[in-house]
């Protein structure tokens, strides 16, 4: 007799519903959930086989212990002890500040709250951070400085209302595939598209206008836009002195960049940009969405407020089929982001500078304020000052970054430095290999809770089948809070009980889930924060009457155009762009597992323009070498038409790809500007000059480290 289970998938942060199908303790396949928020039922391809990594294989169950330079299994309480002991010894010599935590955007709401409370109650750490500092720190910060808040504005199923949506720097058939059948609905009602990217996609149809922009140049292009829409009258006066302010400084900001030193600046044709232009200033109703593309830069918080000035100059805001949507990555990115998991931030989207929100927190924690530590450091911060020797233990929990931080190789170099490495993941990963202790993590079937869609929409996960390694996540987190002498604080055994402390903690601040039911998130597809007992329905769209500034306006923000801190030159006279590929997650660690996922996408290829090509030389059926002032790795390649000549890309899924990039951060968000990375390209000698696997350099063998 099998059993079907309601949960939603663990890739992108679209969070798709779906039904596990259970039989005799195992999870045996999926099925459709037709009343699943948003995509109805549908799955991608990654979606589709995302069970397959429930009882894989290669699923960690048993703990592991460094013994003699070795991983060898142990029992839980000896493998618990071990990562206390090591911490414990850390703290004491060294001060608390030498221990940190990297915690992760799938994690879900409830363990991303606990694995903030975990750093500043039993580490009493001030460094915490997740690997969404990767990926949409940048969206986040000028959210925040343009709106008050950090949410999409409007749910996505209000595309069709648009009569203009703005795609920049987003690959939507790739990374977010179930929005398709939404773009083809807003089609068909006459929506138009602006798609904003140095390489074609899908997404890409006869009538919409497409700026394949130059990588690093999106400030000057958003600019250019704003200055056209003001000239063509396209600013709505009423809501913008209503509703807004800072409007004319920015606008005599713009002024110098006319259409013809946009284009030259963005490497845009002229009337392409004025037809887009167009678009928006005559568009009613318009929607942004963006991604990574505009955001890991380092001015990406200032290429997203770019975009943000034009939203509010168009007046798309509080209403359906308005609205800036910033496109998440992670399953729970939004969440992630909420909750406690971040240096600068407490529960609730509260700041940790603010002694107010300090206050609550700590009286809602039973500790006195002056106890919870402050401001820490980011996520690429941590691993360089574990380079350097400040940070000398670390726990990482659904995060890789030996493959997924720009810079990598430094990055591993960083992780084999650390006196004491605790590595929480179901699988072995890159990571992992560099762990003093291994603990098993749990998939998304093991484990029940809360995640938090890229709409802002809060949706509920329930646990299919007991978690593989019989300690769930939870459970891993209280013995080990346990063992550092503070169990009172995290003394819960269901994600249900952690969202109860987790909904009442947010009350009153920004990301608001107090009024939510636990039971009413899934039996109405989802609720939207902010949720207060006031209005227990939740607010799927923001800032219908004011913004979440005190002051109840949306600021504008002066932005001036400017370049990658790092060019191109003689040596490097390409930009490498990376991104996701349709059958891959992440670094990889779950769908590079899953035959079917492999099959479709084996290793990375790169991708060149064919004038590019010839120029070059390169022969198609030889790989080729691409060059870095910071490394160099070794790829199959292929043509790309719709690729920027000045341009190549590469999904970023397999250890070495960020080798390649630079570890330069945004200075407003900490992220890095892996988008632009000046290269070189030039033919592979011979063929048995390449590792099989296509990269420049193999993984190490489980088990084994360079430790």
């Amino acid at each position: 007799m099998s059993d079907d289970v309601i949960t939603h998938c663990p890739y992108c942060a679209l969070d798709c519903g779906m039904k596990l199908t259970v039989d005799r303790g195992r999870v045996t396949g999926q099925a459709k959930w037709k009343a699943s928020p948003l995509s109805g039922g549908g799955l991608c391809t990654k979606g589709i086989t995302a069970w397959e990594q429930v009882h894989h294989a290669d699923r960690l169950v048993d703990p592991l212990v460094r013994r003699d330079g070795v991983l060898t299994p142990v029992g839980w309480d000896e493998a618990l002890d071990v990562a206390a002991e090591g911490l414990t010894r850390i703290r004491d010599a060294h001060g608390p500040a030498a221990n940190a935590v990297l915690g992760g955007g799938s994690l879900t709401n409830e363990k991303a709250y606990l694995v903030g409370k975990f750093a500043r109650l039993a580490l009493r750490t001030p460094h915490i951070d997740p690997n969404g500092r990767l990926c949409m720190t940048s969206a986040g910060a000028a959210a925040v400085r343009a709106f008050g808040v950090d949410r999409a504005m409007t749910p996505l199923e209000h595309l069709p209302d648009a009569d203009v949506v703005v795609v920049v720097g987003a690959n939507l058939p790739d990374a977010y595939p179930l929005l398709m059948p939404l773009i083809a609905k807003a089609r068909r009602k006459g929506t138009r598209f602006v798609v904003v990217d140095p390489r074609g996609s899908k997404l890409i149809k006869g009538d919409d206008v497409h700026l394949a922009v130059r990588p690093g140049a999106d400030t000057a292009l958003a600019a250019g836009l704003l200055r056209e829409v003001a000239v063509r009258g396209g600013v709505d006066w009423p809501f913008v002195r209503a509703r807004t302010s800072g409007v004319d400084a920015v606008l005599d900001a713009v002024e110098p960049w006319d259409l013809e030193r946009t284009a030259l600046a963005a490497g845009v044709g002229l009337d392409d940009l004025a037809r887009a232009a167009e678009r928006i200033a005559t568009a009613r109703n318009g929607m942004i969405l963006h991604a990574r593309g505009i955001e890991q830069q380092v001015n990406g918080t200032e290429a997203v407020l770019g975009w943000i000035n034009i939203a509010l100059a168009r007046g798309w805001a509080g209403r359906r089929g308005c609205g800036i949507m910033p496109m998440t990555g992670q399953r729970n990115g939004q969440g992630g982001r909420e909750h406690g998991q971040r240096c600068d931030q407490l529960p609730g989207y509260r700041s940790i500078d603010d002694p107010a929100d300090r206050a609550v927190v700590a009286e809602r924690w039973g500790v006195a304020p002056e106890d919870l530590p402050g401001r820490g450091k980011t996520y690429v911060e941590i691993l360089h000052a574990a380079e350097a020797g400040e940070v000398r233990g670390a726990v990482v929990i659904s995060a890789n970054p030996a493959v997924s931080a720009p810079r990598s190789a430094r990055i591993r170099r960083a992780l084999e430095r650390l006196e004491h490495l605790v590595v929480i993941d179901p699988f072995m990963s890159e990571t992992a290999r560099y762990a003093d202790v291994v603990l098993p993590g749990t998939t998304f079937a093991e484990e029940d809770g809360t995640i938090t869609t890229t709409e802002g929409r809060v949706v509920r996960v329930d646990q299919a089948v007991p978690p593989v390694a019989v300690r769930g996540d939870l459970d891993v987190i209280r013995g080990l809070a346990r063992r550092l002498g503070v169990r009172h604080h995290f003394d819960f055994h269901t994600g249900r009980e952690v969202f109860e402390e987790l909904k009442a903690l947010s009350a009153g601040g920004t990301a608001d889930y107090s009024g939510m039911d636990y039971d009413r998130i899934r039996d109405d597809g989802g609720i939207f924060w902010p949720a207060p007992p006031d209005r227990p329905e939740g607010t799927p769209v923001l800032h219908v009457d004011r913004f979440g500034h005190p002051d109840g306006l949306a600021r504008f923000h002066v932005v001036t155009p400017s370049s990658p801190h790092v060019l191109p030159d003689a040596a490097h006279p390409l930009v490498l762009t990376t991104g996701r590929h349709r059958d891959h997650y992440l670094s990889g660690n779950q769908t590079r597992r899953i035959p079917a996922q492999l099959a479709k996408a084996p290793e990375p290829v790169l991708e060149v323009h064919p004038a590019t090509a010839a120029a070059e030389g390169l022969d198609p059926d030889r790989p080729v070498v691409l060059t870095s002032r910071h490394g160099s790795v070794s790829l199959t390649w292929t043509t790309n038409p719709d690729l920027r000549a000045d341009t190549l890309f590469v999904a970023w899924h397999w250890e070495g790809i960020n080798d390649l990039t630079d570890d330069a951060l945004d200075p407003i968000s900490g992220i890095a500007g892996v988008k632009h990375t000046p290269v070189a390209v030039s033919q592979v000698p011979s063929a048995d000059q390449v590792p099989s696997d296509g990269a420049s350099r193999t993984p190490a063998a489980a088990g084994a480290t360079p430790r």
